[in-house]
């Protein structure tokens, strides 16, 4: 399918995780298209400089760094467009899951599954009040019910339960909402995450991300895609 999709050039939009891989791949794609980005990440120091994009420091496990990162982006800006929920940690991927650790379960649900939902929490409605706005969650196939295997147990389920999160949102805000929120699978790409022999460059999702961000207002909302396609949950 051919996603419907608007000019994004002038709008506002929120990123997390920008400072390397899918996230400084996005900031990019963003900027090319014509969006203000403000990047969020842990060390503003180690993000490149980009034309465009403001970068503020933000820990999305940690709710005053969420919340201080979204104002200081409104009071600069004027207003919130977009937000991409990007910001991941594996942990131990190759851990059986009965040897999880407890610390790397909670660690990973509190910035993998946590951050976006304390990040949409705060942004949402300040969307709705200005009466436009998109959600994307950088989600994977890893946390697709219908893919479920073993290994990275903590990262599978943090994305299943991301999964559910859209799917929940996308419902309670309903079909008619200026808001939409969609999740999607970046696949196999090479990042620090994804390891070099990955099949799949950041640039490729990037602009699945871009798209996501810039949907239409007869675009879909509350699905999960990949490669521009929607995919099994």
């Amino acid at each position: 399918m051919t996603l419907p999709i608007d000019p994004i050039a002038g709008k506002v939009i929120l990123l997390t995780g920008a400072n390397r891989g899918i996230g400084l791949a996005t900031a990019k794609e963003l900027v090319a298209r014509g969006a203000k980005v403000v990047a969020g990440v842990r060390e503003p120091s180690r993000m490149p400089a980009l034309k465009d994009v403001l970068v503020f420091p933000l820990d999305v496990a940690n709710a005053e760094s969420s919340r201080t990162f979204v104002d200081s982006a409104e009071q600069r800006e004027g207003r919130i467009d977009g937000l991409i929920n990007n910001a991941a940690i594996l942990l131990n991927p190759r851990s059986p899951v009965l040897d999880m650790t407890e610390s790397d379960l909670l660690s990973t649900l509190e910035v993998d599954l946590g951050g976006p939902i304390r990040m949409t929490q705060l942004v949402v409605p300040r969307m709705l009040a200005k009466g436009y706005g998109r959600v994307v969650n950088v989600s994977s196939g890893l946390g697709a019910i219908t893919d479920m295997a073993g290994g990275y147990a903590a990262y599978r389920m943090a994305k299943l339960a991301l999964n559910g999160f859209t799917k929940i949102l996308a419902a309670d805000l309903g079909p008619n909402s200026p808001v939409k929120v969609n999740s999607l699978c970046p696949g196999w790409v090479r990042t620090d995450m994804g390891g070099a022999e990955a099949n799949r460059d950041p640039a490729e999702p990037a602009r699945e991300i871009a798209d996501l961000v810039a949907i239409s207002a007869d675009g879909p909302t509350g699905g999960f895609f990949r490669r521009g396609e929607p995919a099994d949950w």
